[in-house]
C-alpha cells in the first residue's frame, strides 16, 4: 500500500509531503497506481522548485524521490504561505483521487485546509 501524508509544522514553518510504499496492483514497472502516485510526487517537486526559483521559499526545498519513497519539504516565506499551501493542496487533491479510486492501494492522511 502507498501511504501519503501531507502536513504543516507551524512551529518550524515547514510544509511537507511524505509518500512511501507500493500499490502492488500490478507487477513492478506495470503498476499504473504507482505510476500515478509517482506523477503526483514529481509534479509537487517541480512546483516547489518553481517556488524556489521565484524566491518564494526561505531556502532550497528538500526533494527526495527514490523507489517507493518521496519526501518534499519547504519553508515558505510569509508572503508566499498561501501560495505554498495551495501548491501542496493541489497535490493532496491528486492523492485524494487515488485514495478514493484505489482504497486498497492508497492511504491518505490529509493536511488541514487552514492557512
Amino acid at each position: 500500500m502507498i501511504h501519503v501524508e501531507f502536513y504543516r509544522d507551524t512551529k518550524n514553518g515547514s510544509v511537507q509531503m511524505e509518500m512511501q510504499g507500493h500499490a502492488e496492483t500490478a507487477p513492478k514497472g506495470q503498476d499504473l497506481v504507482c505510476a500515478a502516485a509517482t506523477t503526483v510526487a514529481y509534479t509537487l517537486a517541480q512546483a516547489v522548485q518553481f517556488l524556489y526559483e521565484q524566491d518564494r521559499l526561505l531556502e532550497k526545498p528538500v526533494i527526495q524521490i527514490v523507489d517507493g519513497y518521496a519526501h518534499i519539504q519547504v519553508y515558505p516565506r510569509k508572503c508566499a504561505l498561501a501560495e505554498t499551501l495551495m501548491t501542496f493542496w493541489v497535490a493532496q487533491a491528486g492523492a485524494f483521487v487515488l485514495e478514493r479510486n484505489f482504497p486498497q492501494a492508497v492511504s491518505l492522511m490529509a493536511m488541514e485546509a487552514s492557512a
